[in-house]
C-alpha cells in the first residue's frame, strides 16, 4: 500500500544514538522540526571512480554511509557494492542507481549485493516507485527519491507526491555537470528547509565541502553527501575528519532503529 512520504519518512529522533522512534505526521510535525531535534547529521561519502575504493579503509572511521556512485556502479557493477561491504562491514552502503525503470530488477540486484539504500529518480513512474518500494520492504532496505532532474524548478516534488513506505529520504541534488559548467547556485542548499517544511527527511548532495559546510549545517539535512571534496583531496582522511568533527551530533538521523 502506498503512503505519503510525509507520513512514512518523518521521524522523531530520540536521545539514544542511532535510535529513532516513528510518529504519525499529524502528532509530531512540530516536535520533529525543532532545532534541537534536527541537528543530527549523517555523513555519506560518495565514491565515483575505481581508485576511490582504495580509500575505503580510511573512510570507515568517519562515514555513516558509503555511496557507490553512478559512474563507479556502471564501471564495476555489483562488485563495487560487495567490495565496500567486505572492507567496511559496519558501514551501510548506498547504490546510486538513479533508477528510472525496471525497478524490481535493479532493486533485487543492488539489495541482493548488500546495499542498504538505493536511489530512484523522482520523475520515474509511480509503477517504478511501487516496484522498488516493494523490493526494498522485502529486503529491509531504504529508498531515496532523487530530485536531480527537477533542480531549478519552483517545486522539486509535486505537492501531492506519494511514495511507498520504504522511501525514507528526498535527495536534494545539484547536478555535477551543471556545476562543472560554471553554475554556482546554492539553491539546492536553500531548498532543504522547504523540504523540511513539507515533512521530508533530506539527503543533500552537490558541491559540498569545507567551503560550504557552514551553510549546509545551518539548514540541517539528515544526510550530508560529500564526494570529490574528500576523494579528490590530497589528504582524504584529514578532510573527512575535519568535516566529521564539525557535524553536530554526527551519526544520528536514521529513520529506523537499526544501524
Amino acid at each position: 500500500m502506498q503512503t505519503s512520504l510525509e507520513v512514512a519518512g518523518l521521524w522523531q529522533i530520540s536521545t539514544t544514538k542511532h535510535t529513532t522512534v516513528g510518529w504519525a505526521l499529524s502528532s509530531c510535525r512540530t516536535s520533529c522540526l525543532k532545532q534541537s531535534e534536527r541537528t543530527a547529521l549523517l555523513l555519506q561519502v560518495a565514491f565515483d571512480k575505481p581508485e576511490h575504493l582504495a580509500l575505503l579503509a580510511q573512510m570507515k572511521e568517519f562515514a555513516d554511509i558509503i555511496e557507490i556512485g553512478t559512474p563507479l556502479l556502471k564501471r564495476l557493477g555489483l562488485s563495487a557494492i560487495t567490495t565496500a561491504r567486505e572492507l567496511c562491514p559496519e558501514v551501510m552502503v548506498l547504490a546510486d542507481t538513479k533508477t528510472v525503470d525496471a525497478g524490481r530488477f535493479e532493486a533485487d540486484m543492488v539489495f541482493g549485493a548488500g546495499a542498504a539504500f538505493m536511489t530512484v529518480l523522482s520523475c520515474a513512474t509511480s509503477a517504478t516507485h511501487e516496484a522498488v518500494g516493494k523490493r526494498a520492504a522485502a529486503f529491509g532496505a531504504t529508498v531515496i527519491v532523487d530530485t536531480i532532474t527537477e533542480m531549478g524548478k519552483a517545486e522539486l516534488l509535486p505537492l501531492n507526491a506519494v511514495f511507498p513506505e520504504s522511501f525514507g529520504y528526498v535527495a536534494v541534488h545539484s547536478p555535477t555537470d551543471a556545476r562543472l559548467a560554471g553554475n554556482t547556485s546554492t539553491s539546492h542548499i536553500e531548498a532543504v528547509r522547504k523540504m523540511h517544511d513539507r515533512g521530508f527527511l533530506v539527503s543533500l548532495a552537490g558541491g559540498i565541502g569545507p567551503d560550504t559546510l557552514e551553510a549546509v549545517i545551518a539548514v540541517e539535512p539528515e544526510i550530508l553527501v560529500v564526494g570529490s571534496a574528500i576523494t579528490e583531496s590530497a589528504s582524504p582522511k584529514e578532510v573527512a575528519r575535519w568535516i566529521r568533527d564539525r557535524l553536530p551530533n554526527p551519526g544520528r538521523g536514521w529513520p529506523w532503529d537499526r544501524r
